[in-house]
């Protein structure tokens, strides 16, 4: 393994080199670019910091309950951290009105509920964080109002998963979450008071470990639950409601391979509110009768699933919906709430904060009476953050002016092709500005698969605009067994990841090359998780002329992976329906010949690897053992490997790091640009 610090010193000799070579009046050589790519048609190179470091970073804007305070996450010194104004200051974002508090490296949202969460009484903030990758998530809370600020650690149990579940009574200062405290493979369910910095039990998983989740209802009450009944290998799950004697009642039984994901709970009414996808394709956003278990569909797609619904904060049925055929949409059921955002958006044009009308508008956050709202507005170029005072009409800007300079960056384009089998494949390409004809290319693999997809995104400081900018076209393939496209399409990847799903991948790169927009001799593959198990699969099967590879946390002995996976894991039924039983001799052989390792000598081009020691859903000992072999064989390898990083690396330092060895590797087996050493990466990590 190549040190990092051997890295940074020959970084730093060769920036020093380069400076004496300014000294002598003799500019640096550029690296060469590929065919069709002049150095005059690309647009300027945009420094590696502005895409990985905190320099700048101000977005996230929760509103307080009462509606009166903004919630924010920003740069504290040199890490990320939070930040509190009043809304009479919305639009400072410096000085007096700000107060900051510096949190460090915080959990990634939707690994253990939202990385950050106002508490009912306005003044205490909940947040989670991870501290070494390990998922193993903290909570902590901290005091908006006090003098010092000293946060709350709310679990500081090591080696102890804990998530935020929901907010307590309104006005309090309470919040329920789960943890594995008791039991690693399930959550019990407990209660924090921030005033009181105590915390209670309130409902304990049964016996047999079963209970997935906990349903707060719109009375902030434990209302419901979802039990898995069989075995913990998977099977039917039981969606329960709270009878009024404390006792459970059975409202659905939903099937292995079915989704009935439930968002809201509301035993006064009578209600509940879900996506489903119980007797169809694809998901649909329903509501549920409680009593009589009847179902009424308020909105569905026959192209995709739907995504997500927002609901008023204190009850009541959903005011709209999202979905993302191609590029994202969000649907209004209420119209007049839709007349109010569009003349927002009316006024924000008028007033030039969006360059262009946005792709979508929609509420991030709004406080309980629901007069203020936090819209975020995103057009091809950049998100915007804007303030909406319903009674008054007034708009303020939240978020800074991040729009790059103009032609700097290109925009994210949806695409479809169909397979050769006739299944019909999404997916997104961008193209680097100012190139007409093929370009180099890189293939970024999603991980996943199953209810992972890759989304469109605004052309702001992104991993893909930096490869552009570097004068790269990226391809990003949504293929089978991907989620979002409904059960059948992603069934179709079952047992079929060696397969079908790769040979998706190689298709999606031959419909690049038909469009013109891929150099066929300058392909290169990267991905993380399954990704990076396809960017070796890749590599192996040959279906292109891979030039190199980058594989980032990736897979490569799949009986390993499942025979060690993290024990609060509940899915293993999808695992068994995607790659085979592990305890089914025949199946695990299957397993095993499919795996990268059995096959690792057919890899000749280039590769770099990258693992995060904490790592617990791929254990690092898979990237151990790829590059042992292949240094064995004499191939080209890298690798680099961080200490304090689990499935993602997360740091920015490390972050930055990281992609200055892809920026190098790519311009090296590609032809690309790289922008070279970059002096932030002097910054002790």
């Amino acid at each position: 393994m190549v040190s990092t610090l051997g890295r940074l010193v020959g970084r730093l000799a060769a920036a020093a080199a380069a400076l004496v070579l300014g000294a002598c009046a003799t500019a640096p050589t550029a690296p060469a670019l590929v065919a069709g790519q002049q150095a005059g048609q690309l647009p300027p190179l945009v420094p590696l910091r502005r895409f990985v470091a905190n320099i700048d970073f101000a977005d996230g804007h929760a509103l307080a309950p009462d509606g009166r305070r903004l919630l924010w996450l920003r740069t504290v010194g040199t890490d990320i951290g939070l930040a509190v104004r009043d809304t009479a200051d919305a639009a400072a974002l410096e000085g007096p009105a700000v107060k900051t508090f510096a949190t460090g490296t915080l959990a990634r949202p939707g690994v253990s509920g939202p990385t950050y969460s106002w508490l009912p009484d306005s003044r205490h903030v909940a947040y989670i964080k991870d501290f070494s990758g390990d998922e193993n998530t903290q909570l902590f809370v901290v005091d908006t109002q006090s003098s010092d600020a000293k946060p709350w650690a709310v679990t500081p149990w090591p080696g102890v998963r804990s998530a935020y579940v929901a907010r307590g009574p309104t006005g309090s200062a309470r919040f329920y979450f789960a943890s594995n405290r008791r039991d690693r493979s399930s959550m019990d369910l407990f209660e924090a008071d921030a005033v009181t910095r105590t915390v209670r039990e309130i409902a304990r998983s049964d016996a047999d470990g079963r209970v997935l989740g906990w349903l707060i209802g719109t009375d902030q009450e434990l209302a419901g639950r979802v039990r898995q009944l069989g075995t913990v290998d998977g099977s039917d799950v039981a969606v329960e409601v709270r009878a009024p004697d404390g006792g459970w009642r059975t409202l659905r039984t939903v099937k292995a391979l079915d989704s009935f994901w439930v968002h809201r709970i509301d035993l006064a009414t009578g209600r509940l509110w879900a996506m489903s996808n119980i007797g169809r394709d694809k998901a649909a956003l329903v509501e549920v009768d409680l009593a009589s278990g009847a179902e009424r569909v308020l909105a569905e797609s026959s192209e995709v699933d739907l995504d997500s619904a927002q609901y008023p904060p204190l009850g009541g049925p959903p005011y709209a919906y999202g979905l993302e055929p191609g590029l994202p949409r969000f649907v209004f059921l209420d119209a007049g709430f839709d007349a109010e955002v569009t003349h927002a958006v009316k006024t924000a044009r008028e007033r030039q904060w969006l360059d262009a009308p946005p792709v979508l508008t929609r509420p991030s956050s709004m406080s309980e009476s629901m007069r203020r709202v936090v819209l975020r507005a995103v057009t091809g170029d950049e998100a915007v953050e804007m303030l909406l005072d319903r009674d008054t009409r007034q708009l303020t800007r939240l978020t800074p002016p991040r729009r790059p300079d103009a032609g700097l960056f290109s925009p994210m384009e949806p695409f479809e092709f169909k397979a050769s089998d006739g299944l019909i494949v999404h997916g997104y390409v961008t193209r680097p500005r100012g190139v007409s004809g093929p370009a180099p290319m890189v293939v970024d693999i999603h991980g996943g698969p199953w209810g992972v997809r890759d989304r469109w995104r605004a052309a702001g400081f992104s991993n893909n605009q930096m490869l552009a900018n570097r004068g790269y076209a990226v391809l990003e393939v949504n293929y089978r067994g991907s989620g979002g496209y409904g059960r059948d399409f992603m069934l179709a990847g079952a047992r079929e990841y060696n397969r079908a799903s790769q040979r998706d991948i190689a298709e999606g790169v031959q419909w690049a090359i038909d469009q013109g927009i891929a150099d066929p001799k300058r392909l290169a593959v990267m991905g993380g998780s399954f990704g990076g198990f396809s960017v070796l699969a890749q590599l192996i099967q040959k279906p292109h002329d891979y030039r190199c590879g980058i594989d980032l946390v990736g897979v490569a002995n799949w009986p390993r992976v499942i025979e060690n996976w993290p024990p609060f894991w509940r899915n293993r039924h999808f695992f068994a329906r995607f790659y085979g039983d592990i305890n089914n001799p025949a199946e695990r052989s299957e397993m095993l010949a499919n795996s990268p390792i059995s096959q690792i000598d057919r890899i000749t081009a280039p590769l770099l690897v990258i693992h995060g020691s904490n790592d617990v859903r791929v254990l690092r000992q898979d990237s151990d053992e790829v590059v042992a072999e292949l240094r064995r064989l004499g191939r080209p390898v890298q690798y680099m490997s961080f200490a304090n990083e689990g499935h993602q690396v997360r740091r920015w330092r490390n972050r930055l790091a990281l992609w200055r060895e892809i920026e190098d590797t790519l311009a090296g087996c590609l032809g690309g640009r790289s922008n070279g050493f970059d002096y932030y990466e002097l910054m002790p990590r």
